[in-house]
């Protein structure tokens, strides 16, 4: 979220804004409310996983008119994914524990990825430092969730909810000064006549 602010060539302050604030909501709903965000968040996977493999299966029925055996793979991921459906909606708890493995994964991965980037980009120093910290931090916050994935899936959607937040001020302080940094508009274009005289 606050790298995107870095990484956005625009310089409008509109969308690190609008990030932020989304962030900001996002983070205080799994703050605040952990069994509610778990719960949906179960339910939300298994319906991205049952429209999935739907997809896939359609997909492998289309391609199995043709010739060859290209279907056999999407076949096979439709299944899974359908598989992956109907078990998340009858054992929610084995899924919660499966999506703390993904999200403390996920996080590993963009943080490191957000500390890399804020490293490499040209941007203020001060800048390029707080994003890196912000991407260590959330890769310390993967391997925290993987480590302690036994203790509880809530504490996990607690403290991802606790770095929403952050990063979403973060994010929309970025804005803030975006929009007080940002140059008058110049014309796009100059409304005049040219004569020949």
């Amino acid at each position: 979220m606050a790298t995107y602010c870095m990484i956005s060539t625009t310089g409008s302050w509109k969308f690190p804004a609008v990030l932020g604030i989304i962030g900001i909501l996002i983070g205080a709903i799994f703050l605040l409310f952990p069994q509610l965000s778990l719960t949906i968040v179960i339910y939300l996977f298994a319906v991205i996983a049952l429209i999935a493999g739907i997809l896939l299966l359609a997909a492998a029925a289309f391609l199995a008119k043709g010739s060859g055996g290209f279907f056999a793979v999407p076949l096979v991921l439709g299944v899974i994914a359908v598989i992956l459906a109907v078990y998340s909606f009858l054992n929610p708890e084995s899924t919660a524990t499966f999506i703390a493995i993904v999200i403390g994964a996920g996080c590993i991965i963009m943080g490191l990825i957000g500390a890399f980037t804020a490293l490499f980009q040209p941007a203020p120093a001060i800048r390029r430092a707080l994003l890196a910290a912000g991407g260590f931090i959330l890769a310390g916050l993967g391997i925290i969730i993987l480590l302690f994935l036994q203790r509880s899936v809530l504490l996990i959607f607690q403290l991802l909810g606790a770095f929403l937040m952050i990063a979403g001020a973060v994010a929309l302080i970025g804005a803030v000064v975006m929009m007080l940094r940002r140059k008058p508009d110049k014309p796009d274009y100059i409304d005049a006549e040219f004569r020949e005289g």
